[in-house]
């Protein structure tokens, strides 16, 4: 007797059809694994895109510039001290002797002094007094540096000045008394603002000084004066 597919037709025809279709199975998986980019352990590897390299700008970015401070404003001697105010705190017969827009116009008794008005390039100057005498005084309003600040502080407390400081305001005063009569200067340091008045008493040259800081913080609602 016969064995194997030779004696058996019908079961070598199913046993050819079994192994044809095995065969195009296994060839229609090898197709979707490969569609699938599956690798050689049978699992889908995914694709990684490199990403794009980064074009340098032809321009560099401008810099935002810093915002820069408004002046400071210093009003006329007549809005500073109104011929009437002048009137009323020193004499009746007070006129307005001189308006200059600088702070250089005498020597001064302290050489800071002059090197801070020399350094000042906002200034105002004014004179007040009673024509045909010795009475008079002075205003100066300028700006100033904060080193100029520091170095006239300084020197004016080595000199004999009497400093304090309130709400950000240096005074410094001195009360003095010469052959023609009694002197009193007042000077107010406040930021980049100075203010000096060179009158007959402490009592008018504070005054002044005072009446002077209220315009400027008027002119100036910006400036924390």
């Amino acid at each position: 007797m016969n064995g194997g597919s030779a004696s058996n037709p019908v079961a070598a025809t199913r046993g050819r059809t079994r192994m044809t279709g095995s065969v195009a199975s296994a060839s229609l998986l090898m197709l979707m694994l490969s569609a699938c980019g599956g690798g050689s352990g049978g699992t889908a590897t995914p694709t990684v895109t490199s990403p794009a390299s980064a074009t340098p700008s032809s321009t560099l970015p401008t810099a935002t510039p810093l915002p820069t401070g408004e002046p400071l404003v210093i009003p006329g001697c007549d809005d500073l001290l109104p011929l009437a105010t002048a009137q009323s705190i020193f004499s009746p017969s007070t006129i307005k002797i001189d308006e200059i827009d600088s702070a250089v116009s005498r020597t001064y008794e302290v050489a800071e002094l002059d090197t801070v008005a020399t350094n000042a390039t906002i200034a105002k100057n004014c004179a007040w007094g009673i024509p045909n005498s010795d009475g008079f005084f002075t205003l100066t309003v300028a700006d100033i540096s904060e080193a100029n600040a520091a170095n006239l502080k300084a020197a004016l407390l080595a000199f004999g000045y009497l400093g304090v400081t309130n709400a950000g305001v240096t005074a410094l005063e001195l009360a003095t008394e010469n052959e023609v009569g009694s002197k009193g200067r007042t000077h107010y340091l406040v930021g980049d603002l100075w203010i000096y008045v060179d009158g007959t008493s402490l009592d008018l040259s504070t005054t002044v000084a005072e009446r002077a800081l209220e315009k400027i913080r008027t002119a100036n609602p910006t400036r924390t004066y």
